[in-house]
C-alpha cells in the first residue's frame, strides 16, 4: 500500500497594509507593516489627493471674499464673481501637493537607497501615508476661515482707492487684507511645519523597512519646504513683504 505523503501548506497570505493614519501613531511599526504587506507604490495615493483638495479648498477659501468684492468694485454691482480665479487657486494648489509628494517619494527613495527588503524602503508608501497628517490639519484651518468674521476680508480703503477699477490692483489689496487673518497664518504654518512633520515621521519608518533613514528622511526635506513656499508666496509677500 502506498504511504501516504503529506501535501505541503500553502503560504500564508501577507497581511494587509496598514491605514495611512497608522504612521502617524506609530511610524517605525508601519514602516515594517508596510513591507511584510507588499503594498504597491501607489497604495497610499488617496491620502495625498485628499491632503490636495482640502490645500486648493483653503487656499481658494482663503482669497474668495477679499477677490470677490475686488471683482463687483470693478465691475459694479451686476459683475460677476471670478470663478475661474478660484478654480485656478484651488488647482494651483492641488498640482503643488503632487509635486510634493513626488520630490519626497524621488528625493527619499534616493536618499533611502534600495533597502534590505525586496522592494526597496518604500519611500512611496510612507511618504504618501504622510500625507494623512495634513487631513486635519487643514480641517481645522477650514474652520478657521468660516469663524473669520466678514470685516477681517475687506481690502484697506486706502488701497481700494489708490487701484481705482484696476481688478489686478484690488485683487491684490484683497489679498494683503487675506493674509493678515489668523487663518492666514495657520495656513502657512500648517503647510511648512506639516512638511517638517513629514519627513520626522518618516525617519523612523524607513528605519523599519530597511532604508537609509537619515538620509531618506533629510534630503527631500528642504526641496519640500520650497514647493510649499512657492505655494504661499503670495500669502507671505502680502503678510510680510510691506
Amino acid at each position: 500500500m502506498a504511504r501516504s505523503r503529506s501535501q505541503p501548506l500553502p503560504p500564508a497570505p501577507p497581511p494587509p497594509p496598514p491605514l495611512a493614519a497608522e504612521l502617524l501613531s506609530r511610524p517605525a511599526a508601519f514602516g515594517a507593516e508596510v513591507v511584510r504587506s507588499g503594498a504597491p507604490a501607489w497604495h497610499y495615493w488617496p491620502a495625498v489627493l485628499v491632503s490636495g483638495l482640502l490645500a486648493g479648498l483653503c487656499y481658494a477659501l482663503l482669497l474668495r471674499p477679499g477677490i470677490n468684492l475686488a471683482a463687483q468694485t470693478a465691475a459694479g454691482p451686476a459683475g460677476l464673481p471670478p470663478v475661474l480665479t478660484h478654480v485656478t487657486n484651488g488647482l494651483g494648489s492641488l498640482f503643488l501637493t503632487a509635486v510634493g509628494f513626488g520630490v519626497l517619494w524621488g528625493l527619499g527613495r534616493l536618499g533611502a537607497g534600495p533597502g534590505r527588503e525586496p522592494g526597496g524602503a518604500r519611500a512611496a508608501q510612507i511618504f504618501g501615508a504622510s500625507f494623512a497628517l495634513f487631513v486635519p490639519l487643514y480641517l481645522l484651518v477650514l474652520a478657521l476661515i468660516v469663524l473669520t468674521p466678514a470685516p477681517a476680508w475687506v481690502p484697506d480703503a486706502a488701497a481700494v482707492r489708490q487701484a481705482g477699477g484696476d481688478l489686478l490692483a484690488l485683487q491684490r489689496a484683497a489679498t494683503v487684507s487675506a493674509a493678515q487673518t489668523p487663518a492666514a497664518l495657520a495656513l502657512i504654518l500648517v503647510s511648512l511645519l506639516g512638511t517638517a512633520a513629514q519627513c520626522a515621521l518618516a525617519f523612523p519608518a524607513l528605519r523599519a523597512a530597511g532604508g537609509r533613514a537619515a538620509p531618506g528622511a533629510l534630503l527631500p526635506l528642504l526641496p519640500a519646504l520650497g514647493v510649499q513656499l512657492l505655494g504661499l508666496l503670495p500669502l507671505l509677500l502680502a503678510r510680510w513683504g510691506g
